[in-house]
């Protein structure tokens, strides 16, 4: 059993290097490592500043049986802002990178969009038993409660003309410290990757796991509006407006309960079916 607190745990290497493990889960390596972990490496080299976005490319397929190095760069550090910049490789190849931004916060405007509709996370199905046979019971994805409020089961098919929307429930399935936001803000970049891309088949009737479908994702990005807890219960809506030239786009928002929208997301993949070869 492989904990995600153990996965986004990146280990010093020296100056501004990290080493990330991986849990051999699958065999491509999951988007979202990549995501939360760049969020622990650059947050290690920034002081009383908190993460406000991360805009990623990935670069080539990772081996979701080994570790990834990350060089941290330090591109700026302002008076109310720091930026940094996350390269992250495998034998010396990059298949990772990212620009992340923190902000010291400050007073002004305060608004926020309302919790899409939504049934309660208790009424609807666990995502791990939808994907229990695709996943397996060792991932670090078992210490995280989802709950599926698309198309259900989530791995095999959909009937065709559905909405090009998706969402689902997500926590942490333990308590973790108030205090650490890194870690929390690195949870959240880590589920923000799950079946993002979703939205841009389901017309087609297909998910990002269905038989004959090869979705990569090309780029990725999140940004944090304001404080939340993901032991707390998170609703996570995915939209697809446009896809074209074989690639689907997908925007989502992330909000809490009682404080309205927490982060927005996007992503564009790149979608090739059965005997169509990358």
């Amino acid at each position: 059993m492989t904990s995600l607190l153990d996965i986004l745990s990146v280990e010093p290497q020296g100056h501004d290097m990290f080493l990330g493990s991986s849990s051999g889960m699958i065999q491509h390596l999951f988007g979202g490592q990549l995501l939360g972990q760049s969020v622990v490496a650059a947050a290690r080299t920034v002081e009383g500043r908190e993460i406000n976005s991360l805009h990623g490319y990935f670069l080539h397929d990772g081996d979701g049986r080994r570790p990834v190095q990350y060089e941290v760069q330090r591109t700026r550090d302002g008076r109310s802002f720091s930026s940094r910049r996350v390269v992250g490789y495998q034998d010396d190849h990059k298949i990772w990178t990212a620009d992340l931004s923190f902000h010291t916060g400050e007073a002004g405007i305060e608004r926020a969009e309302e919790q899409p509709p939504s049934l309660a996370p208790e009424e609807l199905p666990s995502f791990m038993d939808g994907m229990r046979s695709t996943v397996g019971t060792g991932s670090e994805w078992n210490d995280l409660d989802i709950r599926w409020g698309g198309p259900w089961p989530p791995a095999g098919r959909a009937p065709a003309g559905m909405s090009p929307r998706n969402s689902f429930w997500f926590r942490f399935s333990k308590e973790l410290p108030d205090d650490d936001a890194v870690l929390h803000a690195a949870v959240l970049a880590y589920v923000s990757d799950l079946s993002f891309l979703t939205p841009v088949i389901l017309p087609d009737g297909a998910f990002m796991w269905s038989p004959g479908v090869r979705a990569t994702s090309l780029d990725h990005a999140v940004w944090f509006h304001r404080s939340f807890s993901v032991d707390e219960w998170l609703l996570y809506d995915q939209y697809s407006p446009v896809a074209s030239r074989g690639r689907g786009f997908a925007i989502g928002g992330i909000s809490a309960i009682d404080r309205g929208r927490v982060a927005s997301t996007a992503q564009e993949g790149l979608f090739r079916f059965k005997n169509e070869v990358r």
